[in-house]
């Protein structure tokens, strides 16, 4: 089959590799409908965090497709079944899964499809992929739900209301979202639902800011002035109640804190990739604050989520700015991390 290959920094390609084969009774195979290329898989692409997977590696954690082959024992999907999967690989038997965190899942050793904080699995840039412990991991799609619609309840929409939802949002509140990527975009969708009074986002993109205004966020441009300066400005003197921080790297993060009111709270969800960074504990500790962060459990959010995206509560697919073949995918990465084309978030189809 054909599959994106990871080779080097800066390299992917499309390259033929294996089939993938029932392995475990519990396993499915699926031919893939639809997949994206993700903010961390840029990690990849650029070497951050050493080497987070081994050249030939296939790409990819965001996809779906459906059923094409079921292992003897998986009752939930059969073949046929438009299906979803989350971007972390988990049993749903370990402690970690019965405690509702299946991205810390001894059985699998914290696997994610395509890269690695645990054990490496194939990534699901591909035309077809073997999903594991199907009965626990796949998630049915209804029928008429497009896969524009449904395939980022997997990762970036289910990460972007954990965001939202670990900031403690209460009505009335002022909420800033530190990026205006496809996670922080979804992040301001999911943040909409809590009642706040005014959202802004915080970025340096042009075309990014404007489609978060049309979101309901009030922009503040990073080329501008210091954010914090101008948070404050914007909300007498005082700071946003509520910070989403939604990049993954140590200047928002530390800008997050300094904007937030005092006791106020950050929700992090940044994929930090690096094994440290500089804290400003001092200003933390001083303006009383809380602090949420963590990867997102998404498998915890697919069905919940699932019905206010049916509803337009939630409009994930307006994110998208490219759908391309899958013999694209080179491409695919270098303008969505250039900023190219107007680019946000570009999904992929096998041909």
């Amino acid at each position: 089959m054909k599959a994106i290959a990871f080779r080097g920094v800066g390299d992917v390609r499309v390259e033929t590799v294996p089939d993938p084969k029932i392995v475990a009774p519990t396993d499915v195979v699926l031919r893939i409908t639809t997949s994206a290329v993700c903010g961390s898989d840029l990690h990849q692409y650029h070497g951050r965090g050493g080497a987070l997977v081994q050249p030939g590696a296939v790409m990819g954690h965001e996809f779906m497709g459906v059923v094409e082959e079921a292992g003897p024992e998986v009752r939930k999907v059969r073949p046929g079944d438009r299906v979803l999967a989350p971007f972390s690989v988990s049993c749903g038997r370990c402690e970690w899964c019965q405690r509702k965190l299946p991205t810390q899942c001894t059985t699998t050793e914290r696997a994610v499809f395509g890269g690695r904080w645990g054990h490496v699995w194939p990534g699901g840039q591909a035309e077809r992929i073997r999903v594991p412990f199907a009965d626990h991991m796949t998630e049915p799609v209804p029928a008429g739900m497009s896969d524009e619609d449904a395939l980022f309840l997997g990762d970036i929409l289910s990460t972007g209301f954990f965001c939202a939802e670990n900031g403690g949002i209460r009505p009335g509140d002022a909420v800033a979202v530190f990026g205006a990527g496809p996670v922080g975009l979804l992040a301001l969708q999911s943040a909409q639902l809590f009642g706040p009074a005014r959202v802004f986002a915080v970025d340096r993109v042009d075309y990014r800011l404007a489609l978060a205004a049309e979101f309901g966020a009030e922009p503040v441009h990073l080329d501008r002035g210091d954010p914090a300066e101008q948070l404050r400005r914007l909300t007498g003197g005082r700071g946003p109640d509520v910070v989403l921080e939604c990049v993954g790297h140590e200047t928002p993060f530390t800008q997050a804190i300094q904007a937030v009111r005092a006791g106020g709270t950050v929700s992090s969800v940044g994929v930090y990739v690096e094994p440290s960074l500089g804290f400003p504990a001092r200003e933390a500790f001083f303006k009383d604050l809380s602090l949420r962060m963590g990867i997102c459990n998404a498998r915890n959010y697919m069905a919940p989520l699932l019905p206010l995206v049916q509803g337009g509560k939630l409009r994930p697919a307006r994110i998208i700015t490219h759908t391309m073949p899958l013999g694209e995918a080179p491409k695919g990465y270098a303008i969505f991390d250039k900023k190219e084309d107007r680019a946000i978030k570009v999904l992929l189809r096998p041909t």
